[in-house]
């Protein structure tokens, strides 16, 4: 019954998912695409195991130093415009790369950045970046499960102005932004790495991705569905 309810409640999620992996499987090498789209990812560097795979826990995949899941392959977990939900729970005081999309430390998507005290960072090129508070409204930095979605309109200078963080339904305060160049071209994509530098450590429950910026309503649907989907896994606000 829990299964087919999952499945109505996803044919209603918004338009525009490339992407939905719920960190369920449990064990094994693939996070399955659970939005019909085929975008399976791999753990690890290859598909058998190896150092670089995170590792299973019952609430998800842990990921630490040089640990993360590979989708490079799909040009469509690229997308111009974009919107990146998870559920995270973060180590306090340390980096957390959510989503890379280059063979350097950017373009990328950082729930705790390597710098400026762990704030979350929308980083598109060393000259096209935004910093969000990490505790203000919600403390992003208290070891519990949160609920973070990421948004942005585009590669550009007005992209990055137009960019936005929302934790568990609010909307995080931001602390700077530099616009001094467009963003650099997304060339891979890996989840919990931001190229070869800088590696998440943390959990994670859920990721999704959406080729186009969701409004608040469609950021609170898929928050709705994340809740149902991780239930008997985290405890989320």
């Amino acid at each position: 019954m829990s299964i087919l309810l999952l499945s109505n409640k996803r044919t209603h999620l918004p338009s525009g998912l490339q992407a939905l992996y719920a960190f369920d499987e449990g064990a094994g090498q693939t996070l399955v695409d659970q939005s019909g789209n085929g975008h399976d990812v791999t753990l690890g560097s290859t598909g058998g195991p190896d150092g670089n795979d995170p590792l299973w826990i019952p609430e998800g995949l842990r990921f630490s130093t040089d640990r993360y899941v590979d989708g490079g392959g799909f040009m469509a977990l690229r997308p111009e415009h974009w919107t990146i939900c998870a559920v995270v729970r973060q180590t306090p005081g340390v980096p957390v790369p959510l989503l890379g999309w280059g063979s350097t430390s950017f373009p990328s998507v950082y729930v705790a950045a390597p710098f400026n005290s762990n704030r979350p960072l929308i980083w598109l090129a060393n000259g096209c970046f935004r910093y969000f508070e990490s505790t203000s409204p919600v403390n992003l930095q208290d070891d519990g499960w949160h609920f973070v979605a990421f948004r942005c309109p585009g590669n550009t200078i007005a992209a990055i102005e137009g960019s936005s963080l929302i934790v568990d339904g609010n909307s995080q305060a931001i602390h700077s932004t530099v616009t001094s160049e467009d963003g650099l071209a997304k060339t891979t994509v890996r989840i919990g790495a931001a190229g070869s530098n800088y590696f998440a450590q943390a959990d994670i429950a859920l990721l999704s991705m959406h080729d186009r910026v969701l409004t608040e309503q469609e950021v609170e649907t898929m928050r709705a569905y994340a809740k149902l989907q991780t239930a008997e896994r985290v405890a989320l606000p």
